[in-house]
């Protein structure tokens, strides 16, 4: 669950500080399908597709809240993601044409998508966005957890 995405440019380089959602095909605060906004924005269209970060909540709880919830376009599988990671990457699989498939063949573009828990992409270099530091000093260390729960309905 995210208030704000990362916009980035055509190259996937953040080009712009962290935005609201509000009134763009990035919002997923209530249930849609992917295809519903699909290339609707500006940032969408220069990354023929979602390839962005989104900003989690703060206080989002690995174990309690669930980060994100997709649904297979038949209703029967619901996919959870847990993390306490700050962001989430959301890749439409824009780029997977003739990527080898497992039972032979190729993939097309968009024949997946994925769900990468992390710091906001150029984070290192924004330490003034919305997100817990993520700078590491040799002799700290980080921890985050990320889960995913499937489940029939």
């Amino acid at each position: 669950m995210a208030n704000d995405y990362l916009p980035v440019d055509s190259e996937g380089i953040p080009c712009a500080d962290p935005t609201d959602v509000g009134n763009t095909g990035m919002d997923f605060r209530q249930p849609k399908t992917i295809a519903a906004d699909f290339l609707r924005d500006r940032d969408q269209q220069r990354m023929k597709g979602y390839d962005h970060g989104y900003l989690l909540y703060p206080g989002l709880s690995s174990a309690e809240d669930p980060a994100a919830r997709l649904w297979s376009a038949d209703g029967k599988v619901q996919m959870e993601m847990y993390t306490t990671a700050p962001a989430i990457q959301f890749y439409t699989g824009n780029f997977l044409a003739g990527t080898p498939a497992r039972q032979g063949g190729e993939y097309l573009n968009y024949s997946g998508l994925a769900l990468e828990s992390e710091f906001l992409p150029d984070s290192p270099n924004h330490p003034d966005w919305p997100q817990p530091a993520c700078w590491l000093q040799p002799s700290e260390s980080y921890d985050s957890q990320t889960r995913y729960r499937f489940q029939a309905l």
